[in-house]
């Protein structure tokens, strides 16, 4: 059985073609019981360190963590606000990477918060994880520069270049490969960063199987989308410029990709019980790495519920 329910009418704002269209997006998410602890404690942590707080993350950690102690979903919506900071100013991946490598952070509000967190999830974490999310992290650095610097500066559809002239400066390379580009600048290692919060490593081969990676990146992929669709740009800017469709048929295209998407993760995320039972993983083992598979399919609809109640987006619902 499909996750699509129907198509609603073309005129229909983004969020609600979405809301529509995906039975996996019209239920909404639980919400953690301690919710507005997480963001009192988000909100205290900035003035620690320096950040603007992020007025959705507690939001959003609330839901992709809701079944865990709010010590876990302050941990992930402090992670999720170092990310929102950091790519409005990638320069600062330099000090960042320093940091991680064993050095004291620098005057920088982003490297000083970095510090914290890193101590606190990477000393339980592998060497191999370790590498993973930093190979992200410069992943991230890569796209924001190849799409415009910084991402609020990504061209937007309204930038579309008249008929017969080129795409703006910062357009991907192609349609067809933006969605990996689009993925890394989202920051696909905020998917890397449920392990160490919800304090459960997976084991290697089962990560770095096909079948896992189908999960995390259609995940990314449908979170980094609705965005897009939100936002005006990234994936929408490129339809528009490359393909040559209106705003409106451009969201209209990104929507339908969306869909497909979200079809294509449950696919692959059915498949992970055998991909376990593969590996020879215990019970116990299985259940944890079930429920990090587990956030991977709340997140996207966890970023869709964050931009309908946020005042930003508001206008889309």
């Amino acid at each position: 059985m499909g996750t699509e329910l129907r198509r609603p009418p073309y005129a229909a704002t983004p969020p609600a073609q979405l809301t529509e269209r995906l039975a996996a997006m019209a239920i909404p998410c639980p919400v953690h019981p301690s919710v507005y602890q997480v963001e009192a404690a988000v909100i205290d942590w900035c003035r620690e360190v320096g950040l603007d707080a992020d007025p959705g993350a507690h939001r959003l950690a609330g839901r992709a963590f809701a079944g865990y102690d709010t010590g876990t979903a302050t941990l992930f919506a402090r992670w999720l606000t170092w990310m929102s900071r950091f790519r409005e100013d990638p320069a600062a991946l330099a000090g960042v990477l320093a940091v991680a490598e064993g050095g004291e952070p620098g005057p920088l509000p982003l490297e000083r918060a970095f510090a914290g967190l890193w101590q606190v999830c990477a000393p339980g974490m592998s060497r191999e994880w370790r590498g993973r999310f930093l190979a992200g992290l410069t992943a991230q650095h890569a796209a924001l520069l190849a799409t415009g610097t910084p991402a609020g500066n990504r061209p937007s559809i309204r930038e579309r270049p008249p008929a017969g002239e080129d795409p703006p400066a910062g357009a991907p390379p192609s349609i067809e490969g933006y969605p990996a580009l689009g993925r890394n600048a989202f920051g696909r290692y905020l998917f890397d960063l449920v392990e160490p919060c919800a304090g459960v490593e997976v084991p290697a081969p089962v990560q770095g199987s096909p079948r896992w990676r189908a999960v995390v990146e259609a995940s990314g992929d449908v979170a980094a989308w609705c965005d897009d669709l939100a936002t005006g740009r990234g994936y929408v800017a490129a339809a528009s410029a490359w393909l040559g469709r209106t705003d409106d048929a451009a969201v209209e295209w990104v929507a339908d990709r969306v869909v497909a998407r979200m079809e294509e993760l449950w696919t692959a995320a059915r498949a992970i019980p055998v991909l376990l039972e593969r590996h020879g993983l215990g019970f116990d083992a299985s259940r944890e790495v079930t429920r990090v598979a587990c956030a991977f399919l709340t997140i996207p609809r966890a970023y869709l519920e964050w931009f309908l109640e946020s005042s930003r987006y508001r206008h889309l619902g």
